[in-house]
């Protein structure tokens, strides 16, 4: 008996260490995001590693008091039922002294604990908080010149009529009546104000179904950016999930004829920029892909200069042949009775790794 209290004796002194030097607190933050509608999250504080030690420690300390008590009691019955019998009586008494050794080892080293620290007995209830989100996240769209700061969805209602704010990408703005001067961007954000694992980029185009001149725009920082719109009408938009942390494994190379024939010219792309950049090839008709990566090609370096409008691709498979897409329809050459062919419109492009 004596050795399951030296056991538990040796144990909760061993504690000492792991509860002394181990502290900190953790957040485990609950609903994060799960509803981009919802303006707050709720996070739950709770104690670290030593946090779950003090329970073994206070259920050591019953388990030792209760077997206590049940030993006491039962070399107590033992010794009144001896009737006059030495060794029942013997067997009792060390019971009954072995039961009271063992109380004060448990008990002491419980006072040991709260001797040299206090806090090392004391557990704190983990307390439920209420984090608010200043900005709701998303991409917002306004007919002002300016935006207006927006807290809450009383804010982004009051102003619906010049303001559309979305998430996904938007084949035809005009069925929505929304019409685009300044672009503002808001990012996802963690419980410390910190951007999650991909931040926004998007893309505006002058036509519908993505087409036409367009204009590149992402905001990589914490904070709201608000964006001047060079175009008067926009008529759709692509929103890209720009992944924050990526592995930049895999490749891009365009070509300059189909199915990717390195018999002519072809460029390995770079995988990461923030702006478009000039491609050396003298026209694109296939892209070779591997990993998740997106690409734009335009046919101008900005809205003013990309006449012959932009294409955006944001497949992670290859694209054998760019034949039938807008971006390969430019400057119709006619050649002998029943032959014409078209020539690639892209100049320029930009590539970015995609979160998925």
């Amino acid at each position: 008996m004596q050795k399951i209290y030296i056991f538990i004796f040796l144990f909760l002194l061993s504690l000492v260490g792991p509860i002394g030097f181990v502290g900190g607190e953790e957040t485990i933050t609950l609903n994060n995001y799960s509803d981009i509608e919802k303006m707050s999250s709720l996070a739950l504080e709770t104690g670290s590693f030593p946090t779950y030690i003090l329970y073994i420690t206070y259920l050591l300390i019953a388990v030792g008091i209760a077997v206590s008590i049940i030993s006491l009691i039962g070399g107590g019955l033992a010794w009144m039922t001896s009737v006059g019998n030495p060794i029942k009586t013997k067997e009792g008494k060390e019971r009954i002294i072995s039961a009271i050794i063992g109380l004060v080892i448990v008990l002491s080293s419980f006072l040991f604990l709260s001797a040299i620290n206090p806090e090392l007995i004391e557990i704190e209830e983990p307390d439920v908080v209420e984090t608010v989100e200043f900005f709701p996240p998303g991409i917002y769209l306004s007919k002002k010149e300016t935006i207006p700061d927006i807290t809450g969805k009383e804010d982004l209602e009051k102003f619906e009529e010049d303001i559309h704010r979305t998430t996904f990408s938007l084949r035809n703005l005009e069925e929505k009546g929304v019409g685009v001067k300044t672009l503002r961007i808001a990012n996802h954000l963690d419980e410390k104000g910190n951007i999650l694992n991909y931040y926004y980029g998007v893309v505006l185009h002058e036509d519908r179904a993505f087409r036409g001149r367009c204009e590149f725009f992402l905001n990589d920082t914490p904070k709201p950016i608000d964006f001047s719109v060079s175009g008067e009408n926009i008529s759709s938009v692509t929103v890209m999930r720009i992944n924050k942390n990526p592995s930049m494994e895999g490749y891009v190379d365009v070509y300059e004829k189909p199915d990717f024939d390195d018999n002519f010219s072809f460029e390995s792309l770079d995988l990461f920029t923030n702006d478009f950049l000039r491609l050396s090839v003298p026209e694109v008709w296939s892209i070779d892909i591997k990993g998740n990566y997106g690409i734009i090609l335009s046919s101008g370096g900005t809205w003013e200069q990309a006449n012959n409008g932009c294409g955006v691709f944001l497949d992670f498979k290859p694209i054998p042949d760019l034949k039938g897409h807008h971006m390969n329809k430019c400057s119709l050459w006619s050649g002998p009775p029943w032959f014409s062919s078209y020539k690639s419109c892209a100049t320029h492009y930009a590539v970015f790794p995609l979160l998925r």
